[in-house]
């Protein structure tokens, strides 16, 4: 990270701390409940850029976002999508929430949490997604909260589906995190990792999941190997 992204990203995040600013909220709500909230200020547009430039992303028929926040990475996501294409964004927090159905009117939001989303899915008459993005705190997951959320977003995704989440660098230390890694592998035919986008705070690195493994071969996936067995 050179000297102009540190100074740029400095300026970024000291300019966002004013009241009512996204920032301000996300350290308001981190006070409030930090395992919920998962971080103390909001993206930064490196890495919502990098989240929102998959090359799918302007094809998809059905995209969700889990855990929109004050709508960083929402505006990148609106902005790749065609124009016909239905987006879903659920946000539990009903602080975040009033945030982002003033601030994109025409946008689709539910104030629920992410385990519920096949039955969110099913409410609005969507069979399943194209891609799902994530900016949940995997990290302070316990493991069986972890399960719960990845079964969901399996259920949830086309066989050819695409899961895209985010970690920061600081949570390679904490025992969640080797967990988290090995189900995604678990979960997904193919995991991919990007590099490392240090103009953000803290600096954070995306998990690019491809190929959902059925949630209802859970036994078989246990007994014999499950990449022999979806030919993945």
């Amino acid at each position: 990270m050179n000297s102009q992204a540190i100074t740029e990203t400095a300026c970024y995040y000291s300019k966002g701390y004013q009241m009512h600013s996204p920032h301000w909220s996300v350290l308001r709500e981190f006070i409030r409940d930090p395992l919920s909230t998962g971080t103390i200020c909001s993206s930064s547009p490196s890495l919502c850029k990098t989240i929102a430039s998959s090359d799918k992303l302007a094809n998809a028929d059905v995209v969700v976002e889990l855990g929109a926040g004050t709508g960083c990475i929402t505006k990148q996501i609106l902005r790749s999508l065609k124009n016909e294409a239905t987006f879903i964004s659920i946000e539990k927090n009903p602080h975040f929430y009033k945030m982002l159905v003033t601030e994109y009117p025409q946008s689709h939001f539910e104030l629920d949490c992410a385990e519920n989303l096949p039955n969110i899915l099913h409410k609005n008459s969507v069979e399943k997604a194209d891609i799902i993005i994530s900016s949940l705190p995997w990290a302070y997951f316990s493991s069986e909260q972890q399960n719960q959320l990845t079964q969901a977003i399996r259920t949830s995704l086309k066989p050819n589906g695409i899961f895209i989440t985010y970690a920061y660098l600081w949570g390679v230390i904490l025992p969640t995190f080797g967990a988290f890694r090995k189900l995604l592998t678990q979960s997904f035919c193919n995991v991919d990792t990007s590099r490392i986008v240090w103009n953000n705070f803290p600096p954070a690195f995306l998990y690019q999941c491809r190929q959902p493994v059925p949630v209802l071969t859970e036994t078989a996936e246990r007994q014999s190997s499950h990449r022999s067995k979806y030919n993945c």
